[in-house]
């Protein structure tokens, strides 16, 4: 092989190897985002552990940018500005989120909040406020305690089913009858159970049965109906017994007020009527005696006779002196309406006087 023929190899070797990294540079470097447009993007996050120049940006899952620049803003937080592929749109409902791989890389994830049409692109100098994704390291850090305390209940369960399976076995193969005497009341209560079901079988198996409670339950609004109409003529009679009771309360208040002057009238009265009766007692004595006067008036005929007579004379007498009567009236009217009568020249003048 002469040294013309190896500097030939070498040469394609070389041409190779070149064309080799340019197509791998052309794919996984830089160098598409020097023949791709792109326009910055800015984002805000409170903490960007993990993000540096060239920290990747997906979109669903897509590389659609790269970092261009980490520094400190004035509020504490951390400004992000990377540069986005010119043909892809970032839309202000959009939140960026820093996810961090188990092996420590960070990227930066578009995640679309709720897309409300028609979106809105996002203005040159908006900024994305983004959030931050936590390490699978520090979750499994935080959730630690709580599996130890997951693992201790998971361990004092364990010993409670242990216990139960024991008191199982026991309930169960032992010597206590206890579960024996239960099987037994619970045939006794299903046999009771099957007595009542075959007595409403029985029942409610009757046609007729059925059509009167069918009956009965058909005529229990009228029923209810008419208690209730009972129920508020008694309360309406209550209000009359109790207005009534307020009325005698009235009444007899007054009465218990003057009780003891009452009792004292009543004893004085009852004492008059006595003295009454006494005397009643005694006037009809006088009547059954013969010889008293009102005894020979009550028992004698020719007394009462002579009383007759006397009465007559009385009355004839009576009917007598009416016209002396009359006569003395129209005098006595002319004496006071005429006193100058009384002279012999009054007594002379025939002229009548008012009657």
């Amino acid at each position: 092989m002469n040294d013309r023929m190896m500097q030939f190899r070498v040469g394609v070797v070389v041409l190779a190897t070149a064309i080799i990294a340019g197509i791998l540079i052309v794919l996984f470097g830089d160098l598409p985002s020097l023949v791709q447009a792109t326009y910055p993007l800015k984002m805000s996050f409170a903490d960007a552990r993990g993000v540096s120049n060239g920290t990747p940006v997906r979109k669903n899952g897509i590389l659609v940018g790269r970092v261009a620049d980490v520094e400190l803003d004035e509020k504490g937080g951390v400004s992000v500005v990377a540069d986005i592929d010119s043909y892809v749109p970032i839309y202000k409902d959009e939140q960026p989120r820093i996810a961090t791989t188990l092996l420590g890389d960070a990227e930066i994830q578009l995640v679309p909040g709720r897309v409300v049409p028609p979106r809105q692109r996002i203005a040159p100098e908006e900024v994305l406020v983004g959030a931050v994704s936590r390490d699978p390291f520090e979750v499994f850090a935080t959730l630690e305690p709580k599996l130890g305390a997951a693992l201790e209940s998971l361990t004092q369960a364990s010993e409670s089913v242990t216990k139960l399976s024991a008191n199982l076995d026991r309930l169960l193969l032992g010597d206590d009858d206890t579960f024996s005497k239960m099987v037994a009341k619970t045939e006794k209560a299903l046999d009771a159970f099957s007595l009542a079901m075959d007595n409403i079988n029985d029942v409610m198996g009757d046609a007729n049965a059925r059509a009167n409670l069918k009956q009965t339950l058909n005529s229990l609004p009228e029923v209810i109906n008419d208690l209730r109409t009972t129920v508020q003529g008694i309360g309406t009679t209550v209000d009359t017994a109790d207005r009534n009771l307020r009325n005698l309360e009235g009444l007899t208040r007054p009465l218990g007020e003057r009780g003891e002057g009452m009792v004292a009238q009543v004893d004085k009265t009852i004492g008059r009527l006595d003295e009454v009766l006494q005397q009643a007692t005694f006037f009809t004595r006088a009547l059954n005696e013969s010889d008293g006067t009102l005894g020979k008036l009550v028992r004698d005929p020719k007394v009462y006779d002579d009383l007759a007579q006397a009465a007559a004379n009385v009355n004839n007498l009576t009917k007598e002196l009416r016209p002396i009567v009359d006569d003395v009236r129209v005098f006595t009217d002319k004496i006071a309406r005429h006193p100058e009568q009384l002279g012999v020249r009054g007594a002379l003048d025939r002229r009548p006087g008012l009657k």
